[in-house]
């Protein structure tokens, strides 16, 4: 009787802060406070509205033991954190096998997740090379819930045709982005004497760098597709896909980057960009591809969201054109955020590499192809 009715006060207790948290949308005047819980600082944004103190709901919920969870514009709320299953990362490609020379490396990136519930392959590389490494790696490629994939260009979409033709499991999901197929003419711009690159010898025009497939192509393959068209879409109890990442003054858009519209060669501000983050027991893994929008953008507007630690980042930064003050600026902000691991790929470039490996030597590596990563 006692268990039942601790169980009514948490679901009424819950139902209240739920409602309370959508009060600050109707205020008038809303002030942002620091909340510290057992002397620390909380790790999220509060309110102080007419002297109450409004917190996320996630965040105060799982604070008091309960879990909450959103999902196909449902709200989840399980009484008591049950602990996070296994997980496994595999790179199954990435510009570099140094490591691993047994396996094909390809310009781009690839990464297979691997959870109880739910395994996610997360971009596809360029060519289609992913098929061959997972046997290789002991991966059954067959046993895919769903495809994620983070932009539309080349070295992250290059392998859909060698996997739904090739592998093609049962039932899978393809997620994209909001906008990725209305956006896939996508061109890199060189004003000529430009540095050579994997797709142009830096000569003046416009070279393609879009996907070699469309909606037609999907269609034909019977390819289920669902849009990432929210701030986040939960997949399964442990991985979520996050989207609406705009853009930061910190971190400039490379202008290089044009979409194709009739005559005219717009900036393309990727807004499509998704990135993937898994929970486990001991912090959220954060895994990326280009990171066009910004590394840090990403990470911490995923952080901000969900108001949880960040234990791991993984993928593709897009530093290979950054200063070195915004890569020191990098460092700095994922020491502060006491990030453990960071395994930076393909576009980081050789550059921030170095400076990561010097500087925070216990905490970063270079996740290149056949790099697993098991979290218990």
């Amino acid at each position: 009787m006692r268990t039942k009715k601790k169980s009514i006060c948490l679901i009424l207790m819950t139902a209240f802060i739920l409602t309370m948290c959508a009060m600050p949308a109707f205020a008038a005047s809303i002030n942002p406070i620091n909340v510290v819980i057992n002397g620390q600082q909380a790790p999220v944004k509060s309110l102080l509205i007419d002297d109450t103190t409004y917190m996320p709901a996630r965040y105060l919920c799982e604070l008091l033991g309960t879990q909450i969870d959103y999902k196909d514009n449902s709200v989840y709320i399980n009484q008591s954190r049950q602990s996070m299953g296994p997980v496994k990362i595999s790179t199954l490609t990435e510009n570099s096998n140094e490591n691993h020379p047994e396996l094909a490396n390809e310009f781009g990136i690839s990464v297979f997740i691997e959870t109880p519930d739910c395994n996610v392959l997360f971009d596809t590389g360029k060519y289609g090379g992913i098929v061959d490494n997972a046997k290789k790696l002991g991966i059954n490629l067959k046993e895919t819930d769903a495809v994620v994939l983070s932009h539309g260009h080349y070295d992250h979409c290059g392998g859909v045709k060698a996997f739904v033709e090739k592998v093609n499991p049962d039932d899978y999901t393809l997620y994209l982005g909001e906008g990725f197929l209305d956006k896939m003419d996508k061109y890199h711009y060189s004003p000529g004497g430009g540095p050579k690159l994997d797709f142009t010898d830096g000569t003046e025009g416009y070279t393609y760098i879009g996907t070699n497939f469309d909606k037609a192509y999907l269609d034909e393959h019977n390819v289920k597709i669902k849009y990432v068209d929210c701030d986040e879409l939960k997949i399964s109890k442990q991985i979520s896909l996050f989207g609406n990442f705009g853009t930061s003054p910190k971190e400039k858009m490379n202008p290089a980057m044009r979409l194709k519209n009739g005559d005219e060669y717009p900036q393309d501000l990727f807004t499509e960009e998704v990135a993937l983050a898994v929970d486990t027991n001991k912090g959220l893994v954060i895994v990326t591809g280009c990171s066009h929008t910004g590394i840090l953008n990403i990470v911490e507007t995923i952080k901000n969201r969900t108001g949880k630690q960040i234990y791991a980042v993984l993928g593709g930064t897009h530093l290979i054109e950054a200063n070195e003050t915004r890569i020191q600026d990098t460092i700095k902000a994922f020491n502060s955020m006491d990030i453990e691991k960071i395994g930076v790929s393909h576009c980081t470039g050789q550059l921030a590499i170095d400076a990561f490996q010097a500087q925070i030597p216990d905490k970063a590596f270079y996740n290149s192809t056949g790099t697993v990563i098991k979290i218990k």
